[in-house]
C-alpha cells in the first residue's frame, strides 16, 4: 500500500499511515481506501443506512437494520494487530468496508460490506487484498469468511482471488477457508486486475464524449479552437473565468452552472482554482481533470491536486501538462493547445510542457503519426504506468515513445513494461538519464547505480533505448510503418557508389550485414528502381534499403509514390534514404506522410534505426529462457539478516561468520581465510591446511593495489612463508601503517587454501534506491575500473540472462578460451553464481550490498576467495502486492 497524504485528525494509538491508499476500481474511477478510525462513527451510521435491507442481511445472517451504539463503537474503534477494518471513501462518503478479526494465532475472520449502488466496481476484491497485505503483516497466514450460500457475489471473491479455498457448509452456512500468502496465481489474478482497471481509467480520459473547457477566455479559445479544428467528435462547452467571450461552441459562467454531465474538464487556470474545479467536475460526474496552469507548480500544490482528484474519483492530468491528444477516427480529441498532430500509430508519452511541445514539433517535422498524445507534468496523478497499460490493448497504437523527466515508480513500470515489450516495441528516452525520484520504495542511506545499469535493465526488458529524441523519432517511424526485420541482413539498393562505401561501413559498425545486389546506374530510372527494389526483396536480404541520390529532383515524387507502394504490401521491411532537393507533400494532409514507407534523410540514421529494430526483433523471437529453480533456504537467511538489523537497527556491514552463513544458505561456499596476527600462526595454520596457500592483507590501505603486491601465493615451506611475511611486512610499513616487528595486525593477514589458476571475477548487487537490485559482472581489478568492463542486469535473472551477461563482457574472450591461448572456464558456475546472488539480493531487499569478489573461475569451477555483505533496513516487499496507485 502506498502512503499519500496523512489523515489531519489526531492519530489513534497504533493507527498504520502506511496502509492507506489511492486505488482504481474496475470502471476506471479512484476511491481512497484507509483503515478506520474512531471519527468515521456518524459517517458509518451514514453508510449503514444507505445499504439495502438485503445487503444487510447477507452480511450478518439477520435482519438488521440499524447499527446500535454499542456496535458502531465495536467497528470504529480496532487496535490494527488483531482488529483490522479498512474503508473505502469518495469524495465525502464511505462507500465499504472491509475487516478481519484474529481467531488464532495465524488465522483472522474476514468480511464486507458494499454500499449497493457500489457494487459490481471490484471493491470487495481490492478489500480483500489490502486486509490480506495488512493481515500477513501482522502475522496471519490464513483468512476465513462465513458466507451464507445465496450471496454468489461474496463468494466469487473468494473463489476469484488466486488463493486456494476450501469450503464447507455448516448449518446452512458456507465455511471458506484459504491460505493469503501469496502464490504464482494470486499474484496473476491482482496484476491482470490491475491492467484492466488502469487501461479502463486511461479509456474514459483519451474517449469522452463531452468537454469543459475552463479558464481566461483568451486561453479557452485557443484549446477552443484545437478541439474543433482538430475534429473533435463529442460536445465542447467553455467556461470563460474573466467574462471575455468564446465564439464557436456554448459557453458558461460557471463550471457549476454548466447543465448536464461532463466526461472531461480541460482546466487552464491557476493553481490556486484547481481545488474547486476538481470539486465542480465530481459533481458533474467527470472522468478526468488535465490542469493546463502553464508554469510549474510547486510540489505541496501539485499532491493537494492529486489528492483531491483521487478523494474524489477523477483521475489528474498535470499541473503545468501539456495536455491530451486521441486521434482515434471516432474520437479526435485534441485537449493541448497544439495543433492536431497527423494520424498515425505511435504513442506518444512525456511529462513536462515543455518536453511535450518540443515532440509535437520534432514529430511534426518528419511527419510522424501519433495515435494518442499524453503530457502529464513533472508531478501528476497519471503516470507513464497507466499509459502503457492502456496502449497494450489499444489496437491503434503500434509503438510506444516515452520520454521520462522523472521514474515514480520503477518497480511497477520495469514490471509493465516487460509485459507490453512483448507485443509492442516500446522506444524510451535515456530512461538511465531521468532522475529516480522519490516514491513508496524508496529509502534513504542506499547508493546509485550507474546509468548504464538503468540503461542495461530496460534493454533486458525489450526496451529500445534512445539517447537522442531525432533517433527516438527515426526509430519509431521504421517500427509504425513497417513489419519487423527477420534477421541482420540488409539489401542496399542504390545508384550512389558513395552511398553503397558508406552504407557497408555503417552497417557493419552496427551489427547489420550488406548483402552483395547488382548496383544501379547513377541514371537508372524509376523502372530500374522498382525492378532493382523488387530483386533484392527476393533475396536472401531481411531487410531492403532504397538509397537514391538525386540533386535536381526529376524523378523523386514518382519514386517516392512507387516505393510506398511496394512498402504497403511487402513482408520484408522496405526503407528509403532520398537525397534530393524535392519538398512536395505528396501525402493527404492528417495523414501519415507516405503511408507505408519510412523515408529518411541519410544512410546513417535509416540504418542506426534499422539496427534497433533488428534487435528488438532478435530480443522478442528469441526463447526468453526461464528462472532456474535453486535449492536455497529463504527463512534461514531472513533469520540471519533480521538477527543483525535487530542488533543493528541502522544497517551495518555483516561480519564474516554471518556472511559465511547467509551465502551458504543460497548455495555460495566461501573458501575461509583464517587470520593470523603473527608469523608463528601463519605457519601453524599453513601446516594445518597442508601448505599451497596464500598470504594476503585484508585492510584496504594495503590490499586492492593493482600489482597485487600484497598477495602470496603458492607457499609450500616455512622458508617460503617467512619470505612472504617479510615482504608483507616493508609493505605495511611503505604505506604508513604502524607495525611492530613480527606484528601485521593492522594490514588484517590472512592465510588462505590456494585454488586453481583461473579469471578473477567481480560479482556484485547494489540494491538501487528506485530500482531494487542491480546485479553486475566484471573482472576483478582494473579491466572492471578504468575500462567500464561491467554488466549489468535486474533480477529476476533468466538462464538467457546469466548467460548474455558473461558474454557481453568485452573481456569474455577469456573465459571461452579465445585469447592469448588462455583455457576455457568453467562458463557455468559463472552462471550459476549470478542466479544465486541474484535471487538471494531479489527475496531479501535488506541486502544494500553483496560483493564478491574476488570469485576465482577455473576449468574446475568457481570459488569465492572473499565476500562482503551490508545490510539496511527495509520492508520485506520493494512493491506491495495489493494495488494502489502510485
Amino acid at each position: 500500500m502506498s502512503r499519500t497524504e496523512p489523515s489531519t485528525a489526531a492519530d489513534p494509538p497504533g493507527y498504520p499511515h502506511h496502509w492507506e491508499a489511492d486505488v482504481l476500481l474496475r470502471d476506471g474511477r479512484t476511491a481512497r481506501l484507509r483503515p478506520i478510525r474512531p471519527d468515521d462513527a456518524d459517517e458509518l451510521v451514514a453508510f449503514y443506512e444507505r445499504v439495502s435491507a438485503e445487503s444487510k442481511y447477507l452480511r450478518f445472517f439477520a435482519p438488521y437494520p440499524r447499527l446500535s451504539n454499542a456496535d458502531v463503537q465495536r467497528f470504529t474503534v480496532v487496535d490494527y494487530t488483531d482488529r483490522v477494518a479498512l474503508i473505502m471513501t469518495v469524495g465525502e462518503d464511505m462507500i465499504a468496508v472491509g475487516r478481519y478479526d484474529r481467531v488464532e494465532s495465524d488465522l483472522a475472520e474476514v468480511a464486507f460490506l458494499v454500499e449497493d449502488a457500489h457494487q459490481g466496481r471490484g471493491i470487495a476484491q481490492l478489500l480483500l487484498e489490502h486486509l490480506a497485505e495488512a493481515a500477513r503483516e501482522r502475522g496471519i497466514t490464513k483468512f476465513v469468511a462465513e458466507v451464507l450460500p445465496q450471496n454468489r457475489k461474496m463468494a466469487s471473491v473468494f473463489a476469484d482471488a488466486g488463493y486456494r479455498v476450501s469450503k464447507g457448509i455448516e448449518d446452512g452456512v458456507l465455511a471458506v477457508e484459504f491460505p493469503i500468502l501469496p502464490t504464482n496465481t494470486s499474484v496473476g489474478v491482482m496484476e491482470r486486475r490491475e491492467h484492466r482497471a488502469e487501461g479502463k481509467s486511461m479509456e474514459r480520459l483519451l474517449h469522452p464524449k463531452r468537454v469543459a473547457v475552463l479558464g481566461r477566455g483568451e486561453r479557452v479559445q485557443g484549446i477552443v479552437l484545437s478541439m474543433i479544428s482538430g475534429g473533435f467528435r463529442g460536445e465542447v462547452v467553455a467556461v470563460s473565468t474573466d467574462g471575455t467571450a468564446v465564439s464557436g461552441v456554448p459557453t458558461a459562467d460557471s463550471l457549476a452552472s454548466v447543465d448536464g454531465t461532463i466526461d472531461l474538464v480541460v482546466a487552464a487556470v491557476p493553481t490556486s482554482g484547481l481545488g474547486m474545479a476538481v470539486i465542480d467536475a465530481a459533481h458533474h460526474g467527470a472522468h478526468a481533470i488535465v490542469a493546463l496552469t502553464g508554469s510549474p507548480a510547486s510540489d505541496d500544490d501539485a499532491v493537494r491536486l492529486v489528492s483531491l482528484a483521487r478523494a474524489y474519483g477523477l483521475r489528474a492530468v498535470g499541473p503545468d501538462a501539456l495536455g491530451v491528444i486521441n486521434t482515434t477516427s471516432s474520437v479526435e480529441l485534441n485537449a493541448t493547445p497544439a495543433p492536431m498532430p497527423r494520424i498515425g500509430g505511435v504513442g506518444v508519452f512525456c511529462q513536462s510542457a515543455a518536453v511535450g511541445i518540443g515532440l509535437l514539433n520534432a514529430a511534426g517535422a518528419v511527419e510522424l503519426g501519433i495515435s494518442s498524445f499524453v503530457s502529464t507534468g513533472e508531478f501528476a496523478d497519471v503516470t507513464a504506468n497507466d499509459v502503457m497499460q492502456y496502449w497494450e490493448d489499444d489496437d491503434q497504437t503500434r509503438v510506444c515513445v516515452l520520454s521520462l523527466d522523472s521514474i515514480g515508480n520503477p518497480r511497477k513500470f520495469s514490471r509493465i513494461v516487460r509485459r507490453l515489450t512483448r507485443r509492442k516495441p516500446v522506444i524510451v528516452f535515456s530512461p538511465g538519464r531521468a532522475d529516480r525520484s522519490s516514491h513508496a520504495g524508496d529509502r534513504g542511506g542506499l547508493s546509485r547505480v550507474p546509468s548504464e545499469a538503468i540503461d542495461s535493465m530496460f534493454r533486458q526488458s525489450g526496451v529500445i533505448v534512445a539517447h537522442r529524441r531525432d533517433e527516438m523519432f527515426d526509430i519509431a517511424m521504421l517500427l509504425g510503418r513497417q513489419p519487423l526485420p527477420k534477421g541482420p541482413k540488409v539489401g542496399l539498393v542504390t545508384n550512389s557508389v558513395t552511398l553503397r562505401r558508406q552504407g557497408d561501413q555503417v552497417a557493419r559498425g552496427v551489427g547489420l550485414n550488406v548483402v552483395d545486389l547488382p548496383p544501379l546506374t547513377a541514371n537508372a530510372d524509376v523502372d530500374e528502381v522498382v525492378a532493382a527494389v523488387h530483386a533484392a526483396m527476393s533475396s536472401e536480404a531481411d531487410t531492403v534499403i532504397c538509397a537514391l541520390f538525386n540533386a535536381f529532383s526529376e524523378r523523386s515524387t514518382l519514386a517516392r509514390e512507387e516505393l510506398d507502394r511496394i512498402a504497403a504490401d511487402s513482408p520484408k521491411p522496405l526503407i528509403a534514404v532520398f537525397l534530393d532537393f524535392d519538398q512536395t507533400q505528396w501525402a493527404a494532409e492528417g495523414d501519415d506522410v507516405f503511408g507505408s514507407l519510412p523515408a529518411y534523410d541519410g544512410i546513417s540514421d535509416a540504418l542506426q534505426a534499422l539496427s534497433a529494430a533488428a534487435a528488438y526483433a532478435h530480443w522478442r523471437e528469441r526463447d526468453p529462457g526461464a528462472v532456474p529453480m535453486l535449492d536455497h533456504d529463504e527463512e534461514a537467511a531472513r533469520r540471519i539478516v533480521n538477527a543483525a538489523l535487530a542488533e543493528s537497527p541502522g544497517g551495518r556491514l555483516l561480519s564474516e561468520s554471518e556472511t559465511t552463513a547467509l551465502l551458504h544458505s543460497y548455495g555460495i561456499r566461501v573458501v575461509p581465510e583464517h587470520h593470523v596476527n603473527t608469523l608463528d600462526e601463519a605457519l601453524a595454520k599453513a601446516a594445518e591446511l597442508g601448505w599451497n596457500v596464500v598470504l594476503k592483507a585484508t585492510s584496504s590501505g594495503v590490499r586492492g593495489r593493482a600489482d597485487m603486491a600484497s598477495v602470496f601465493r603458492h607457499i609450500d615451506t616455512a622458508a617460503e612463508m617467512e619470505e612472504a611475511w617479510r615482504n608483507l611486512t616493508a609493505l605495511t610499513r611503505a604505506q604508513g601503517l604502524s607495525t611492530a616487528d613480527g606484528d601485521l595486525s593492522d594490514a588484517g593477514p590472512v592465510v588462505q587454501a590456494m585454488m586453481p589458476a583461473g579469471v578473477s571475477l567481480s560479482v556484485q548487487s547494489r540494491e538501487d534506491a528506485a530500482f531494487g537490485p542491480m546485479i553486475s559482472l566484471g573482472l576483478e581489478g582494473l579491466a572492471s575500473e578504468l575500462l567500464s568492463d561491467v554488466v549489468y542486469r535486474v533480477p529476476p535473472l533468466t538462464t538467457v540472462d546469466a548467460a548474455a551477461m558473461v558474454r557481453d563482457l568485452r573481456a569474455a574472450p577469456v573465459l571461452f578460451g579465445s585469447y592469448g591461448g588462455i583455457q576455457a572456464v568453467d562458463v557455468a558456475a559463472v552462471e550459476d553464481v549470478l542466479h544465486r546472488v541474484a535471487q538471494l539480493a531479489d527475496h531479501l531487499p535488506q541486502l544494500a550490498s553483496v560483493n564478491l569478489s574476488p570469485c576465482l573461475v577455473s576449468t574446475q569451477g568457481l570459488q569465492v576467495l572473499r565476500a562482503r555483505i551490508e545490510i539496511a533496513p527495509s520492508s520485506d516487499q520493494r512493491d506491495p502486492l495489493a494495488r494502489a496507485l502510485g
